[in-house]
């Protein structure tokens, strides 16, 4: 179990090393750093015990919803509340940061 995270240090090394994510778990937090590839766009999720956080590091990132869409970017971020249908997306590419309670 790490006590703090660096982006900035994690981002660049999966950069470095063409990676796509890396996790850890923080006082109870899972916390995962995500590379988003160009024009990709995530399957269908949702979480039945947790809400999760997503910020946006770098770039644009979209959190499409069932009823709604919410476009975020660097320095922005949003909570997907517990059991609701969501799927992500980029248009230029970005670098994420979600946490989600520990299971």
């Amino acid at each position: 179990m790490s006590e703090s995270v660096d982006f900035n240090t994690v981002f660049g090394r999966l950069r470095g090393e063409q990676a796509r994510e890396e996790s850890t778990r923080i006082g109870g937090v899972d916390v995962r750093m995500v590379r988003v590839t160009a024009g990709s766009s995530g399957q269908w999720d949702r979480h039945d015990s947790s809400t999760e956080t997503v910020v946006v590091w770098s770039g644009d990132f979209t959190v499409e919803f069932r009823e709604h869409t919410l476009r975020l970017s660097a320095g922005q971020c949003c909570v997907v509340p517990v059991g609701a249908e969501h799927r992500g997306s980029s248009e230029r590419g970005a670098e994420i940061v979600l946490f989600q309670q520990a299971r």
